[in-house]
């Protein structure tokens, strides 16, 4: 259980919606991380998963809705715009160096 003083968004979501021509990717999301919450997005192939997380690393900006971060509306444009606040994304890739422990493969994206 995280201290009462860490329970506030850290990252919050409201009404994204993403559309990649006639395929809606997203529609309305809302999406929350509390600090000291560690948050797993699963679900089945095709429902969004990859785009939400792609919006809040910057690579997709998102049709409408909008980003707080720590409770203040923020833009994230670009990966570096993510990067700046501190949002790291840790894309899955089979293609590990088996030289390098788990930190260091890591690092290496």
């Amino acid at each position: 259980m995280t201290p009462a003083s860490s329970n506030h968004a850290v990252l919050t979501l409201e009404g994204i919606s993403k559309s990649f021509g006639p395929v809606r990717a997203l529609e309305d999301v809302d999406f929350s991380v509390l600090a000291g919450e560690v948050v797993a997005l699963v679900g089945d192939t095709g429902a969004g998963k990859s785009t939400l997380v792609k919006v809040i690393s910057g690579i997709h900006h998102a049709d409408s809705g909008h980003i707080l971060f720590e409770g203040h509306r923020v833009t994230i444009s670009k990966p570096n715009d993510a990067v700046t606040l501190g949002i790291a994304t840790v894309h899955q890739d089979l293609a590990l160096c088996d030289n390098l422990d788990v930190v260091a493969n890591l690092f290496l994206g």
